[in-house]
């Protein structure tokens, strides 16, 4: 008899054993599942700025280059690059070369022969005007003596015209020689606007060709710019050139001095885009004035720039990567109209039970996690999109709580809405 009961004891335990065994890793299943939580992070208050960055690189808006109008070489080179110069100050003195020397004798002597006819001419009338006076001469002949006159004048003011915007032009100048020496020509440079000289090209001794010249455009003696007014010039990609207007504000950072702010407005936009070589973007060329002078900007500084679009200084927001959007219609990406949007969404957490066992716990503010059960849908109207934040108009209030992950929580939402239906209609 005991041996009977010995069998049916031993499957007494073992059937104790597994339902405890089972029951142990059933409810340790299901309480694994109801702890799974997600990261949530508060709504946050703080500015929204929609802008375009870019580079730029800083430029004087006038500049002048200064040539001479007679070729030569230099004598003398009293200005430096990075002086100050006023207009009309001597900034070059350039003794001619023979040619040059040859055309203004050539007018000088013009000028002289010219006065020498004249007189010549104003006797020979005087003459005639007295044989005519007396009926001794035909008027005909009065009258040639008369026009002979005339056009010697005519003669001499074109040639005295020639040589005062020879001398003129040139800013001509006696040289001052010892006694018994022949006194020579100088062409004095002046500065022809106050500014900087940005850049000095020539040395002394140098023989330069004029500014007239047709074929080479003459040397480029010095480069002055007015630092009273400067630009910062950028290129705008095409994809963005829309957006960008006349007038619009701009934030500028000199790679020089990083731990300053330099304020401009868009002043001139380029018509026409232009495809730099070796490169397939189309830019457009684009003018930034600086509102804040500062004498320590300088020309060719390199800069970054921030278009500003659109800026609010204390709006809710939410990263864009907490905003979902999603689109209830069936249609593809390809099938829907080029600029059609969906509805902005966010996962707020609004379980006040799981809120506060989530603060009472010892993870810190910004590292809460909650379960599932604990989110809800919420749909957001946006205000300015960037691409770090969007900023929120309704749907979310200060102190809320959202998922950091909502493309997370929508599809563990959808896969319980699934698992809901199969259950359901299993039963049914």
């Amino acid at each position: 008899m005991a041996t009977k009961k010995r069998p049916l004891l031993k499957a007494l335990v073992f059937l104790l054993l597994a339902g405890s065994v089972g029951a142990a890793v059933y409810f340790n299943l299901r309480q694994e599942k109801a702890e799974a939580t997600y990261p949530t992070a508060l709504v946050g208050r703080g500015a929204v700025v929609d802008k375009l960055a870019e580079t730029g690189r800083i430029e004087l808006v006038r500049t002048v280059e200064v040539k001479s109008t007679i070729a030569g070489e230099i004598r003398d080179l009293p200005i430096e690059a990075g002086a100050w110069v006023e207009t009309g100050e001597l900034m070059a003195v350039i003794e001619p070369d023979p040619n040059q020397s040859l055309q203004l004798y050539q007018k000088r002597s013009g000028v002289e022969q010219g006065k020498i006819d004249l007189a010549e001419q104003e006797r020979n009338f005087e003459r005639q005007k007295t044989l005519f006076d007396r009926k001794m001469i035909p008027a005909k002949q009065f009258e040639e003596a008369e026009g002979r006159l005339e056009r010697a004048r005519t003669s001499l003011r074109l040639a005295q015209l020639e040589l005062d915007m020879l001398e003129a032009k040139a800013n001509l100048h006696r040289a001052q020689l010892p006694q018994g020496q022949v006194a020579l020509d100088e062409v004095r440079v002046l500065a022809p606007i106050d500014g900087i000289v940005i850049r000095r090209n020539v040395e002394i001794g140098e023989v330069v060709a004029s500014g007239l010249s047709s074929y080479s455009g003459g040397t480029v003696l010095f480069q002055i710019g007015d630092p009273s007014q400067m630009i910062v010039r950028g290129d705008i990609a095409e994809i963005d050139i829309g957006r960008v207007q006349v007038g619009q504000d701009v934030n500028m950072v000199v790679d020089a001095y990083p731990d300053t702010t330099y304020r401009g407005r868009v002043r001139w936009i380029a018509p026409v885009g232009q495809q730099k070589q070796g490169s397939t973007i189309v830019t457009f060329d684009a003018e930034i004035e600086i509102t804040d002078h500062a004498p320590r900007l300088r020309q060719g500084m390199s800069c970054d720039i921030d278009i500003l679009f659109a800026r609010r200084d204390s709006a809710l927001y939410l990263p864009v990567e907490r905003v979902l959007e999603v689109f209830d219609d069936e249609a593809g990406e390809d099938e829907r109209g080029e600029g059609q949007r969906g509805r902005f969404v966010a996962y707020i957490a609004q379980s006040p039970d799981s809120l506060a066992a989530a603060a009472d716990s010892t993870r810190p503010d910004s590292a809460l996690h909650l379960p599932l059960s604990a989110f809800a849908e919420v749909e957001l109207a946006i205000g300015i999109e960037t691409s770090t934040r969007f900023e929120i108009l309704s749907g979310l209030a200060s102190g809320d709580r959202v998922a950091e992950d909502p493309s997370l929580i929508r599809s563990q939402l959808e896969q319980e809405d699934e698992g809901e239906e199969k259950d359901e209609d299993e039963e049914g």
